[in-house]
């Protein structure tokens, strides 16, 4: 089951293969570079496959946390580990070391080799700390998509009730199963 949902956060929404070279638009929606230009070359505009908002970077840069992720996925998905794996492990691409710290300028995780060498004026932080971080981030953001959900709910049984009440004084004759 893990696996299900591993796959179908790591799928591009034009392909439906895990990510290569994954890149995000200003809408947050990510697909492979290569899946993106194409759709973008074919339908002669720069808008989201899934949203059609038009994208506000011309040329998106990969997503390395998506790309890490996928990386991580296709390794997993070739090596054949099992489906009852409680964790996902992940290593650093270029060192096949754990990421210990997580770039705030990069918003990906590294390992200390990385951050030695290529990560020093970055905004560094230990993974745990940006793991809370971004937990809390996803709740606050949670939590508002939910709020807003509830206040669409809310607009949308008011209309619902306007239609009810217009129908009734438009036809006070007609059965209540009709109108």
């Amino acid at each position: 089951m893990e696996e299900k949902v591993m796959e179908s956060f790591q799928g591009c929404h034009v392909c439906s293969e895990t990510f290569r070279d994954p890149v995000s638009l200003s809408c947050n929606h990510s697909f492979c570079s290569s899946c993106l230009k194409k759709f973008w070359k074919e339908t002669g505009n720069k808008n989201c496959p899934i949203c059609k908002r038009r994208s506000s970077k011309e040329h998106p840069g990969v997503n390395f946390t998506l790309k890490e992720l996928a990386d991580s996925f296709a390794e997993r998905k070739k090596s054949g580990s099992s489906e009852g794996e409680k964790q996902l492990m992940v290593v650093c691409s270029k060192h096949q070391e754990d990421p210990k710290l997580f770039c705030k300028d990069e918003q990906r995780a590294v390992c200390s080799v990385c951050e030695f060498s290529l990560h020093q004026s970055h905004k560094v932080v230990p993974i745990e700390q940006a793991v809370s971080e971004l937990k809390e981030k996803l709740k606050s953001d949670l939590k508002s998509l939910q709020d807003k959900r509830n206040k669409h709910k809310q607009v949308e049984k008011t209309y619902n009730d306007m239609i009810q009440h217009s129908k009734k004084q438009l036809f006070p004759h007609m059965p209540e199963s009709q109108t």
